[in-house]
């Protein structure tokens, strides 16, 4: 079930997505419009404190003075292949030790590894077959955004869901993902 709404902040029309999540998420589209995500029982004061805190972000990159766009969206046509292609060249020179590292580290093991240009998310697995995709434009971000990613998709061979026993996980075998996971999705890159 989700309930989508408009709040007035600043004078900012932000559309407000209630549904089945366990944290809010902020988002700025390339037009400029302000999306957030919150749970289903989050109270409307909490996520108006949530924007608030945030506003100088929001202006930020609604004025285009920080990248706001993920790197895909950064680069038109051929210029577009070609750096997806530098990005994969990276990824394969670096992702075998660290895949190597971080199964040595979960313990677990995927059958497969596959690089994927991929819109709306950094990695995706099928448990049943131990099968995991790796976006292509990991390639772009610090060698520690790819292990994060990577140990996060391991976790789900052991732990499908996320929830308290998949971040368990999380916090043992990679306790900076936080931080990295906050870093990635802000579009910070090196």
């Amino acid at each position: 079930m989700t309930k989508t709404y408009y709040l007035t902040e600043n004078g900012l029309d932000i559309q407000v997505t209630k549904k089945a999540i366990r944290n809010m998420y902020l988002r700025v589209g390339g037009d400029g419009s302000v999306r957030v995500s919150a749970p289903l029982r989050m109270p409307e004061r909490d996520i108006r404190r949530f924007i608030l805190e945030r506003m100088d972000w929001i202006e930020e990159k609604r004025q285009g003075t920080g990248q706001s766009q993920p790197p895909w969206e950064l680069y038109k046509g051929g210029e577009r292949e070609e750096k997806k292609q530098e990005c994969r060249k990276r990824l394969e020179k670096i992702l075998p030790q660290v895949i190597q590292e971080c199964e040595q580290k979960t313990g677990v093991h995927a059958e497969e590894w596959r690089l994927r240009d991929m819109k709306t998310r950094w990695g995706t697995c099928n448990v049943q077959k131990k099968r995991i995709w790796l976006n292509v434009w990991l390639g772009e971000y610090p060698r520690e955004c790819l292990e994060y990613v990577v140990t996060h998709e391991l976790v789900h061979l052991l732990e499908r869901g996320h929830n308290k026993i998949f971040y368990g996980y999380m916090d043992a075998f990679y306790p900076q993902w936080k931080n990295v996971k906050t870093r990635l999705n802000s579009g910070v890159q090196p």
